[in-house]
């Protein structure tokens, strides 16, 4: 009888918290490129109604506050990489809501190898003039418009 109540009590724990999380699409409505470093934080916006209780708590459209961080693309062929990452959106009553998500990251084209192998081999063959080859840039980096990301929020402070 006690094993059966303490299984009864475990599922019981289980289910509640398997109930205190519910999940927010994010939808990034912005390309999110590292050439803009001035971008708003606000380019993204929930992309589904989410429901708690049979009753909307996050509308759709509802602007979603990301971390964007930018590593700016540099010489000898280093490409450019931009990480985004939602942290936070309000519901329809206008409280904040901290979203847990992992970060999204795109990296631009590597030119390492371009850059390294003509600026040495036209560095032997024309000195001064070879060396330039070495201020080659890498690839631009950029999170789509459209790109889908999953996030959660934690709705146990609600009851």
């Amino acid at each position: 009888m006690g094993l059966f109540l303490t299984a009864l009590m475990a599922f019981g724990s289980f289910h509640a918290n398997a109930q205190s999380t519910l999940a927010v699409g994010v939808l990034v409505v912005d390309d999110i490129d590292d050439s803009d470093p001035d971008l708003l934080t606000e380019s993204a916006v929930v992309s589904d109604d989410v429901y708690y209780d049979g009753k909307i708590l996050i509308a759709a459209g509802t602007p979603v506050i990301m971390d964007i961080q930018y590593q700016h693309r540099r010489g000898l062929g280093v490409p450019a990489s931009v990480t985004a990452r939602p942290v936070s959106t309000t519901d329809i009553y206008g409280q904040l809501w901290p979203l847990n998500a992992d970060s999204r990251t795109a990296t631009g084209k590597n030119r390492r190898g371009a850059a390294i192998g003509c600026g040495v081999f036209f560095g032997i063959v024309a000195c001064p003039v070879g060396l330039l080859f070495l201020c080659i840039k890498g690839g631009n980096a950029e999170i789509e418009e459209g790109t889908q990301m999953v996030a959660t929020i934690n709705v146990q402070k609600i009851k």
